[in-house]
């Protein structure tokens, strides 16, 4: 049992721990003394909290290149362009030399989810009999509950249904007899496991617990599941019995002791970490297990990256004038009811705009950000352009503004340690109002989306809409609401909108000063979209397809 070995020595390797290292040599620690100490089966559940991957990354934020939300460097252009394959998904997966440990999330999540679902399975076979505390082992158990229902629920989304491997493979099992359950029976596999794990774990964990899976992440992890279950895509019949699932699910944490946070902006940094009782799972950092978001969002004449993190028009187009209306009619005219001015496009817009995006005039940091061409940060200007934004936005949420990016960020001194958030409150308040929507309550559907606008220091106007304008509402609430958080892509695919939503090119804007100092904005193509029905799934990787020996089936389409 090798594998066991070398995970056991990797998170040795990375503890301060004087107690564990005084152990025994780290290159003859035996399976027998794995599962016979305390510690070392503390870290081996720890090393395998890397299935819950966080979004920070070199080059991108966790799905917002493959959903048009930001323009980046990486090779997400195969899934804007509709050319994803089951030979190239593997080249849409980031690589990340700075990563601290760990793999960055991607697409072809196949082979690293596999491999902590054998870990965790390896752990369900032994846990048992480990001579421990009773109520470690009992909090071990539903985080490892967790972890797994984690991974496969970041299967299914991807792929569809996928095989159930709730057991260690032996020598001489045939593995070319596993087959891929159905969708449904995976959802059912993941709800008991989220189960189990919320009867093992306290609602909410503190203190040096932080950071570690508590029941409430598992509920939410169950509102999420069953939401995307009764969604179009899953659930074609539109079986009210799932929305009602979804609804219970997420109806589970509104009185459980969560609120928003009074700053949007703030929300998702690491100074709001004690007071925000927003956030229901998150993974905190430190200066020696941080990222590097300061420097891959941060402008070029700060000397930082924020190429690789772009916002787009397309994204910005989609926050709303201060009364409520979008700028844009679904045709691409101007809602002449918006009052949106194309040549003064940034004013009168929903708060949270402002708080996620920079754009040219944006006052940050102590200077005014300058996208337009031949501005400091433009491709054109003389100061680092080769890191300049071609959308003529950078990315400020989950930014912190006191940081200064180094240039070089493997010699920058002090480090991003913003929290990834994975739930939040904000997120069960739009799952309720989706399903109660869905289920015909348009009442409630109101009243939580409009407790999300009317957040303190957002205040946008409430939602009045009804039907289908409603549905709209909701839709476009939960993208401004949840924007680079890693929902879009899949939600747009969940709700069977993608045909009409990913065809959509990516935009930027091209802004040019004048001599009187005035300035004109015009939308220009960065990339031609396109979108078919296969792409509703991913593609298995077909190295995965051809190691079964035709066991697994490919998706339809590829």
């Amino acid at each position: 049992m090798k594998k066991i070995i070398y995970l056991i020595v990797a998170a040795l390797a990375l503890t301060s721990c004087k107690d564990i290292l005084d152990l025994k040599p780290l290159d003859r620690i035996s399976e027998t003394s794995v599962w016979n100490d305390q510690s070392l089966i503390e870290l081996y559940v720890t090393t395998n909290y890397h299935a819950v991957e966080h979004g920070f990354y070199q080059g991108g934020i966790w799905g917002g290149a493959i959903s048009g939300e930001i323009n980046s460097s990486s090779n997400a252009s195969f899934v804007l362009q509709g050319s994803l394959t089951s030979d190239n998904v593997t080249s849409v997966d980031p690589s990340d030399s700075y990563l601290k440990i760990g793999t960055p999330p991607g697409l072809n999540y196949w082979k690293s989810a596999y491999s902590y679902i054998r870990n965790i399975n390896v752990f369900f076979t032994k846990i048992d009999d480990a001579p421990i505390d009773i109520a470690v082992k009992n909090r071990l158990k539903g985080e490892m509950k967790f972890i797994r229902a984690f991974t496969y629920a970041n299967l299914i989304c991807r792929y569809g249904g996928v095989p159930i491997i709730d057991y260690v493979f032996a020598l001489n099992d045939d593995f070319t007899k596993v087959s891929r359950a159905s969708y449904d029976d995976c959802v059912n596999f993941i709800i008991k496991d989220l189960d189990d794990a919320i009867g093992l774990l306290p609602n909410q964990q503190t203190g040096a617990l932080l950071g570690r899976v508590s029941g409430d992440a598992a509920r939410a992890l169950k509102s999420r599941v069953l939401l995307y279950a009764a969604s179009p895509l899953n659930n074609p019949a539109n079986d009210l019995a799932k929305w009602t699932k979804a609804a219970t699910a997420a109806e589970a944490l509104l009185n459980s002791g969560y609120a928003l946070y009074n700053n949007y902006q703030n929300l998702f940094l690491p100074g709001a970490i004690t007071s925000n009782k927003e956030i229901i799972f998150a993974r905190y950092f430190t200066q020696a297990n941080c990222h590097y978001t300061h420097f891959w969002c941060g402008r070029n004449a700060d000397n930082a990256g924020g190429f690789a993190n772009a916002p787009t028009q397309n994204m910005v187009d989609a926050y709303e004038m201060v009364n409520g209306e979008l700028p844009y009619l679904e045709n691409g005219s101007i809602n002449s009811a918006s009052g949106y001015d194309p040549q003064n496009p940034y004013v009168n817009r929903d708060p949270r705009f402002e708080a996620s995006i920079l754009h040219d005039g944006s006052v940050w940091r102590g200077r005014v950000t300058e996208t337009f061409q031949g501005g400091i940060d433009s491709p054109g200007s003389s100061m680092s352009p080769w890191n300049a934004s071609l959308t003529s936005y950078y990315l400020k949420k989950f930014v912190q503004p006191e940081l200064i990016p180094a240039g070089d960020i493997k010699a920058s001194s002090i480090n991003s340690t913003s929290p990834y958030v994975f739930f939040r409150y904000a997120e069960i308040l739009l799952n309720y109002a989706e399903a109660k929507f869905e289920l015909g309550d348009e009442v409630n559907a109101r009243k939580y989306i409009n407790m999300i606008r009317s957040r303190s220091g957002v205040d946008m106007p409430p939602v009045t809409a009804s039907g289908q304008e409603l549905r709209k509402k909701i839709q476009n609430e939960r993208r401004i609401e949840l924007a680079f958080e890693g929902h879009r892509f899949f939600d747009v695919r969940r709700w069977k909108i993608a045909t009409t939503t990913e065809i959509k090119n990516v935009m930027g804007m091209k802004i040019i000063k004048l001599g009187d100092g005035s300035k004109t904005y015009t939308p220009f193509q960065i990339l031609e979209r396109h979108f078919s029905d296969n792409l509703y799934l991913v593609p298995i990787a077909r190295i995965e397809i051809d190691r079964s020996l035709g066991a697994l089936k490919q998706n339809p389409g590829y």
